[in-house]
């Protein structure tokens, strides 16, 4: 187990740079903020402390997408990472139909 650090920069109009790490390995993209893509992972880490053990949300690469996937299991948290080709066509598939990019588990 680890810890995680996160960090989100805006880079050029429209864009952000957004990094994970874990101190082994870390999964950094340029993703589009054109949605509210930094209060949905907001929205995913605080939903992690209701009732629902697995929050979802996803960046737009334009056009690829980028799928989180939080699990709770106790006080652990395992952070996943998928990417799919084209957000437009995968935005109902399973996460197992993308390619898993990075993933750890930590104590929150």
């Amino acid at each position: 187990m680890s810890q995680l650090e996160f960090s989100w920069e805006l880079g050029g109009s429209g864009w952000a740079t957004c990094r994970i790490a874990d101190g082994v390995s870390e999964q950094k993209d340029i993703v589009s903020y054109c949605t509210d893509a930094l209060a949905d992972v907001l929205h995913g880490v605080v939903g992690l402390y209701g009732g629902t053990s697995v929050q979802r949300f996803s960046f737009d690469l334009e056009p690829a997408e980028v799928r989180w996937v939080l699990r709770r299991r106790g006080s652990d948290v395992q952070v996943a990472i998928y990417r799919f080709p084209g957000m437009s066509t995968s935005f109902d598939a399973p996460d197992q139909a993308g390619t898993l990019s990075w993933t750890s588990t930590t104590a929150p």
